[in-house]
């Protein structure tokens, strides 16, 4: 279950490493279990294998000792809850080092309800909400935009260069997660593209003119056969006729 500190005014940001400095001074800290993860709940363990179905776990726990304290302070929290969706910069960061990142923030809410009186209003930098920043009233923060439709957007692509900037727009939106609905939307943004070049690659082929058939095509000009050669009987016959033109 999702931790938050109590109050409402002001929260204190500080990295998990000064966290832990504090608790550790403090003389009260008596240990901190192995951060463990689970997809259902029910299996644990510590170190977490990505599956086609995610690409990252669901649930985090770790049990933090304190002295003078017979029984652990044992806390379980759920990704959906403490995935930093609005910052850009940490929501890249737990989608690339998951294990990491969901697990500092599950040692921050065991130190947190283990240690409440020293860590108050303390939170570490992904947890941050605009409390850290002076905003008290909720009422005033704006409320969220409608998610975007992106399969429906990348089949209505009618050009390549409508895909491109699309493609440009979704890599920037950071939509083409390492999880099933991520590769889901790059496979449409995929196949979109390729019926788009089959498309355009059919258009050019059926406006281009088709070769005319073979019966209708210029024939060669047929030289006329050298006449080098004569018989001699058509020889005399010229010279004949050429002795009778000069007696005339």
């Amino acid at each position: 279950m999702s931790e938050q500190p109590e109050a409402t005014t002001f929260v204190e940001v500080k990295t998990i490493a000064e966290v832990e400095r504090i608790v550790h001074g403090s003389g009260l800290w008596d240990g901190t279990g192995e951060v463990e993860f689970s997809d259902d709940g029910k299996h644990w363990s510590a170190a977490w294998t990505p599956d086609t179905d995610g690409a990252h776990p669901q649930f985090a726990r770790v049990s933090v000792y304190r002295k003078e304290v017979r029984i652990p302070t044992t806390v379980t929290i759920r990704w959906v809850e403490q995935f930093p969706q609005a910052s850009e910069e940490w929501s890249g960061k737990w989608l690339r080092s998951p294990m990491r990142h969901f697990g500092r923030t599950a040692r921050m809410v065991g130190y947190r309800q283990t240690f409440r009186e020293i860590l108050g209003n303390i939170v570490i930098e992904d947890e941050a909400d605009d409390r850290a920043h002076g905003m008290t009233d909720p009422a005033a923060a704006p409320p969220p935009a409608p998610e975007r439709d992106w399969e429906a957007a990348f089949l209505g692509t009618k050009t390549i260069e409508e895909i491109d900037a699309l493609e440009t727009e979704a890599r920037a939106a950071r939509i083409f997660t390492p999880n099933a609905a991520g590769t889901a939307l790059h496979r449409a943004a995929r196949n979109q593209r390729k019926a788009l070049v089959e498309a355009a690659w059919a258009l050019d082929h059926a406006s281009a003119p088709e070769p005319a058939p073979a019966s209708e095509r210029e024939k060669p000009v047929e030289r006329p056969a050298p006449r080098d050669y004569l018989p001699p009987q058509n020889r005399a016959d010229r010279r004949a006729a050429r002795r009778k033109k000069g007696r005339r």
